[in-house]
């Protein structure tokens, strides 16, 4: 996973309100109605969450605890409807006290992966795919459907690949674009007919108005680029459009660092 900053997570639990209402402005839809999508559901889902309690435990390898992550991964889960337990160790002794707690669902991250446990059916769902597919959804919501609808994918790492599979399910026709041509070639490779690829942003933007960034690079997408008809659904942190990109695309834009695929993880975890 990408490896979140401080600054990136500290004013998610007290902005989750503000956050909705501008969710459902731009798709129509509130956080939970896209995870419920993005995790294809159909069960009675508010009340199977209020019945659901999950953990998340701190874990210090690699580059350490990131400060606020835990305490905003929680918020989000309390905003969709789950109880979260509070979870005084770290680690070995905090994923113990989250089984010794009763957790139905246990969310772990370290430099590497951003996973939700289920502790019943030991079903393991990672953020990168639960990011993919809850991105996806909200760009399905804004552009009204994503059937027979070119769109483009900027990115093919996990998050990205993901997204193209998504799109191949929801019968869209994903365009593909990386600076690794390895990649692309064997994303070609893999998918055949049922993906275009392109070696330059340039080139492939051209082709349409439905954008998935999934590139963690800066400044890749330029005001030159938008048109009033762009939708961009980004999980990519960092976002990657300039400042004047970011000023002409307006509210035709999705992009959080963690709730679209938290809220989605959990649905993922709990009812599939």
């Amino acid at each position: 996973m990408t490896r979140l900053k401080t600054t990136d997570v500290q004013r998610i639990p007290g902005t989750l309100e503000k956050y909705e209402e501008e969710l459902v402005k731009r798709t129509g839809c509130t956080l939970l109605e896209i995870a419920e999508d993005a995790a294809q559901t159909n069960a009675n889902i508010k009340a199977i969450l209020n019945q659901t309690k999950a953990a998340v435990v701190p874990i210090t390898s690699g580059g350490g605890v990131i400060e606020g992550f835990s305490q905003a991964v929680a918020a989000i889960l309390n905003h969709v409807g789950i109880r979260t337990i509070k979870i005084k160790g770290v680690d070995i002794a905090g994923i113990a006290e989250a089984y010794e707690q009763g957790a139905d669902l246990i969310f772990v991250a370290d430099d590497r992966k951003f996973v939700a446990i289920n502790t019943h059916t030991t079903h393991v769902v990672d953020n990168a795919t639960s990011t993919a597919k809850a991105y996806v959804a909200a760009l399905d919501k804004m552009a009204k459907g994503l059937k027979e609808k070119t769109v483009l994918v900027i990115g093919i790492g996990y998050v990205g690949s993901a997204a193209i599979s998504n799109l191949i399910l929801r019968e869209a026709k994903p365009l593909a674009v990386d600076i690794d041509r390895l990649k692309l070639r064997t994303l070609s490779e893999r998918l055949g007919r049922k993906v275009v690829v392109f070696s330059r942003l340039t080139e492939a933007i051209d082709h349409t108005d439905l954008i998935i960034n999934a590139a963690p690079a800066r400044n890749i997408i330029k005001a030159d680029m938008i048109t009033e008809n762009t939708l961009i659904s980004a999980p990519a942190i960092p976002l990657g459009l300039t400042r004047a990109a970011l000023r002409k695309i307006g509210r035709n834009l999705i992009h959080d660092p963690l709730q679209l695929g938290v809220a989605t993880m959990a649905l993922e975890a709990w009812t599939n």
